[in-house]
């Protein structure tokens, strides 16, 4: 049947499949990955230039963006469903489309300063990525559409923490758009109401030892990334950009910003003088309750009328649990057999 229908096609039917098969995998084709960057970071400078009256602030630094979009067959495995290797570069794109939109004026400002400050260090000023880790709850298949929840989890004296949720389009509903205030929420289906209401009712409430009876019900997989600044080899500490991006209110006086170092040492101790292991053993984290944590981390507080210093702090050590363990991922270099093991092959 199908041998007949390729001879009904006109002379060129192989360059019209050609094209066909290339339009329905333009995400897979060679170099559409730096083109979904290269375009996420035009419209965010772009705007970020025709913005005047929703500039980046403490109230906006750890909301949600948005990135949409669909998996293409080159994208699926032999089970019919997105690959796991694929989920990384949707993900590029939504860090990229919320780093910059959030810091990129912070981070021009402390490239200049850091120009001034050590014009005799080599090497220029840039973030790089420093890890990633996903988790699958439920399959993508193949046209199947779907959104990247990406927001800023917390940061340390080194690291910066993203994360990102895939979430099924249309069931989890904005508040409002900070930066597009043209766009209105959708009206809810009686469905995606019922979507959303069991959704809040397996939230979790962080304070009450992360006991939730279960994610939310919207969420495909979730992910969390941790980015450095570097100025040659010195690391620069992220609050020093999160100030220079205007996402972080007045400090109290008594609390210094840490120094600049090649190695950054962690105590336990937070940035604010909170102790991040006596939060995490007061909130009794443990590898069941784990992802249940994370996926509150969907829909964090919105009052921009009250992000002092101290609710952006709780925030970021309340963040900081699920960070300790993405940082203790680390600790795999060491489990290396080296040389001298045994290997089955190679192939």
């Amino acid at each position: 049947m199908a041998l007949r229908l390729l001879h009904l096609l006109p002379a060129n039917r192989w360059k019209i499949l050609a094209i066909l098969f290339a339009l329905l995998n333009l995400k897979s084709l060679p170099f559409a990955w730096h083109v979904r960057l290269l375009r996420g970071l035009y419209l965010h400078v772009r705007s970020s230039r025709l913005r005047l009256r929703t500039h980046p602030g403490p109230s906006t630094l750890f909301q949600p963006m948005i990135t949409s979009t669909r998996a293409s067959p080159l994208e699926c495995d032999y089970n019919f469903h997105k690959s796991n290797s694929t989920y990384l570069s949707d993900l590029d794109v939504g860090r990229l489309h919320l780093l910059v939109s959030l810091m990129g004026h912070g981070i021009d400002i402390t490239r200049q300063e850091l120009a001034k400050e050590m014009p005799q260090e080599k090497g220029g000023f840039y973030m790089a990525l420093g890890g990633v880790a996903c988790n699958f709850r439920r399959e993508i298949k193949p046209f199947e559409a779907f959104e990247i929840w990406t927001r800023v989890l917390a940061w340390d004296h080194k690291w910066v923490f993203v994360i990102g949720h895939f979430v099924k389009p249309g069931t989890v509903k904005p508040g409002r758009y900070i930066y597009q205030p043209w766009k209105k929420k959708t009206t809810m289906t009686t469905s995606t109401k019922r979507d959303d209401k069991a959704g809040a009712e397996r939230m979790v409430d962080c304070n009450n030892g992360g006991k939730a009876g279960g994610p939310h019900p919207a969420i495909l997989a979730s992910a969390i990334a941790k980015y450095v600044f570097k100025k040659g080899r010195l690391t620069i500490p992220p609050e020093r950009v999160l100030r220079a991006s205007q996402l972080l209110p007045p400090k109290p006086a008594d609390l210094e910003t840490p120094p600049i170092s090649e190695t950054p040492v962690m105590d336990g101790s937070s940035i604010g003088g909170a102790s991040i292991a006596a939060a995490s053993a007061a909130e009794k984290l443990t590898p069941d309750n784990a992802g249940d944590i994370l996926a509150s981390a969907l829909t964090p507080n919105v009052d921009a009328s009250v992000w002092d210093w101290q609710r952006v702090e709780d925030e970021r050590v309340k963040g900081m649990r699920i960070a300790e363990l993405h940082k203790g991922l680390d600790a795999l270099n060491e489990l290396f057999a080296g040389e001298d093991a045994a290997v089955l092959g190679r192939y």
